[in-house]
């Protein structure tokens, strides 16, 4: 393997930040969406289900173009990949200022500022785990830490920029900053493709990967419960009864409580002695990430309502700070490009579907109790797989041992 880095130390550590930062700024204004979703519905008089598209493209597109994102990365490197990702990101957001119709914002927010994210958000973890080796499991969760803040702080820019020059001074501001994601892209040295073995497009045999498969439908579903909340969480509140800005901070304590569980994953770095720490740190998380879900169709106060978010923040925090070395214990970190490239894209269909789904159900019933609720179940789904798949991947690897003890016994009888 060629390295074109030195690991764990000197400009890696740059790189690090260029990672955290561009997830502050993609996964901020992404999953802060909620905000402007309560004011397109209104502006535009469009459904709920159709106003969801909006969001769920964008978010969607940015886990869904990873494998479009590892074939660049492969091709062109990790710099050449997050320059052009951030120029499309803020050509989408500023072109959103003067749609005229939500179709219009379906395809500019939604689709192109989408689009740019998602090649903003490979290289943020395949630079995080490639220029590590004994901090790797740190960094990449440092890396994962900045999406928690991004959304604490998106959450309240995109609201005070909404109140002083309304949803489309908003866009435009958001794609000016946008501009600062080529930036990131610039700090990450020309062509170190970050340990490329070989110039190749995709290892199209981690398709028919058993694990992989079980790996992506275990994915799909939470991303359809996750997801749900954090559009439809605002408007949910305010149908409760709830202010406006009580319902916006809701996003805000999330992103706090998901930072914080970002964090606490990177501490696995000091355990990995214990073994398989983080797939069951990975999987308990998705299964808390249920239960605080469909805890939110609870009547009760705003205090408890809080105490669900961050119950709900800190576990996606912890998943999402675990979820490449996930990846990288259960494929080995020569295919982290190719299989977290798959694993986003397993991740945008979820998120594709989710709000829609809540969406209509919501249209259905005038209320967002049952989308909750569905939410909730199909994360507890999830995290059921994720048992069937430790069990798939230990009978894996009992079998490739014994055919290793095969294969020494056969030649040592030979000699």
């Amino acid at each position: 393997m060629k390295k074109f880095h030195r690991q764990d130390g000197g400009w890696a550590w740059m790189v690090l930040f260029s990672a955290f930062l561009g997830r502050v700024i993609s996964m901020g204004m992404s999953l802060s969406f909620g905000v402007y979703y309560v004011e397109l519905k209104s502006y535009y008089g469009a459904s709920a289900s159709v106003t969801s598209w909006v969001g769920s493209l964008n978010t969607g597109l940015l886990f869904g173009a990873g494998p479009i994102a590892s074939a660049l990365i492969n091709k062109f490197g990790c710099r050449f990949t997050m320059m052009l990702g951030g120029f499309i990101s803020s050509a989408g957001l500023i072109t959103s200022y003067f749609a005229v119709n939500i179709a219009h914002i379906i395809i500019s927010f939604g689709i192109v500022t989408g689009f740019g994210f998602g090649l903003i958000y490979t290289p943020c973890i395949v630079t995080s785990g490639t220029y590590f080796n004994k901090w790797r499991y740190l960094s990449t969760a440092i890396a994962c830490t900045g999406g928690g803040l991004g959304i604490i702080l998106f959450s309240l820019v995109v609201d005070a920029t909404i109140e002083a020059y309304g949803w489309r001074g908003s866009m435009l501001i958001n794609g000016g900053l946008a501009l600062n994601l080529v930036l990131c892209g610039v700090i990450i040295p020309p062509r170190s493709t970050d340990a490329v073995v070989e110039s190749h497009i995709l290892d199209i045999a981690l398709l028919r990967n058993k694990k992989m498969l079980i790996f992506a439908v275990s994915i799909i579903l939470w991303n359809i419960g996750t997801v749900v909340v954090f559009f439809s969480a605002t408007d949910y509140l305010e149908d409760r009864g709830l202010p406006h800005d009580k319902a916006v901070f809701l996003l805000t304590s999330i992103g706090i409580a998901n930072t914080v569980g970002r964090l606490l994953a990177g501490l696995t770095s000091f355990v990995q002695h214990w073994k398989n720490i983080n797939f069951w740190l990975f999987t308990a998380s998705t299964m808390m990430i249920g239960v605080a879900t469909m805890l939110f169709n609870i009547d009760t106060s705003y205090a408890l309502y809080t105490l669900f978010g961050c119950l709900f923040g800190l576990s996606f925090g912890l998943l999402l700070g675990s979820q490449a070395n996930v990846i990288i214990d259960l494929f080995g970190i020569l295919k982290l490009n190719d299989s977290f490239g798959y694993s986003m894209f397993a991740s945008g269909i979820g998120i594709i579907i989710g709000p829609s789904i809540a969406g209509a159900l919501r249209d259905f019933t005038h209320n967002y109790r049952v989308s909750f609720f569905c939410a909730g179940f199909v994360c507890v789904l999830s995290a059921l797989l994720m048992v069937v798949l430790f069990f798939v991947d230990k009978r894996e690897k009992m079998r490739e041992g014994t055919s290793v003890e095969v294969l020494a016994t056969d030649g040592s009888q030979k000699t």
